[in-house]
């Protein structure tokens, strides 16, 4: 599951032109991770309504900035030793067993976290980006 952000690549192209493609990274980079940690934060939020345990919590991790298909992004995940990242899919979208559709409590909870996030998301990292230019 991901955000699309429009007018992502003329952002970047405008950037790459003003500061060049080896010093985008540390212009970036910091927006990125305040970003991800708002996201984040929303995410441990909306668990918390169906926590058992709570490893579903304690496990969301975000990753270190990276360039995926050209494209400077940051990825949040579910690692520990408990491995949750196994079962947050059918926690997110349910599943069917024995031909009955079983919708858990926390259904489209990453899905909320995402919708509920996004405007603050664009926000912290416009105002990170703008405090660096």
């Amino acid at each position: 599951m991901s955000v699309e952000v429009s007018g992502v690549k003329e952002l970047e192209r405008q950037l790459v032109s003003l500061f060049g493609r080896e010093n985008l990274p540390q212009l970036v980079d910091p927006a990125l991770i305040a970003g991800a940690t708002l996201v984040a934060k929303t995410l441990k939020s909306e668990f918390v309504q169906f926590k058992d345990t709570g490893a579903s919590i304690d496990e969301i991790n975000i990753e270190k900035p990276v360039y995926d298909k050209g494209v400077r992004s940051i990825k949040i995940d579910w690692k520990g030793p408990k491995d949750r990242y196994k079962i947050i899919h059918l926690n997110e979208y349910g599943y069917t067993r024995n031909g009955k559709k079983i919708t858990p409590a926390g259904t489209g909870s990453v899905a909320r976290s995402l919708r509920i996030s996004e405007r603050a998301y664009r926000a912290i990292v416009q105002k990170k980006i703008g405090d660096k230019l």
